[in-house]
């Protein structure tokens, strides 16, 4: 068995609809959005290096967040570096050049997924609290 095949089976038992599509350089890609609020969701990706019994992985959450202000930008950097240290957990928080704010996770599985499928649900409660906190430390940060 490979990596998308027991990610795959995981995905129906847990039922989230989510299929892998394939993108460059022979890595895989799950997408999905789960909801922050009754208005906002948040995106997020799961991509597979290469469909094999053993890979690296990656899961992003997008859009948390868009840093619109560039003077706040200094101040936000020193946040987000207290948060890594003390609240995202495996997940990195960061700051795009577009001024996106998205959080990260890297990592390696087997075709045991899952502890890469409870990081994607953890994930989503980080993600969840990131979002609050940082708009709370910057009420003129934007959102989609």
């Amino acid at each position: 068995m490979t990596i998308l095949a027991a990610l795959d089976q995981k995905f129906q038992e847990k039922g989230m609809p989510l299929k892998s599509h394939p993108i460059q350089n022979g890595q895989y890609l799950y997408q999905g959005k789960f909801n922050l609020d009754k208005v906002h969701s948040l995106p997020f990706g799961v991509v597979i290096a290469k469909d094999e019994s053993e890979s690296d992985f990656q899961i992003s959450y997008r859009k948390l967040a868009y840093l619109n202000n560039y003077a706040d930008k200094v101040n936000l950097l020193e946040l987000i570096n207290e948060l890594n240290q003390t609240k995202t957990f495996y997940y990195t928080l960061c700051l795009a050049g577009d001024g996106e704010i998205f959080l990260r996770l890297l990592g390696r599985s087997t075709t045991d997924v899952k502890p890469l499928y409870e990081m994607l649900v953890i994930g989503s409660n980080i993600a969840k609290v990131m979002t609050a906190e940082l708009k709370s430390k910057f009420p003129s940060l934007g959102v989609e």
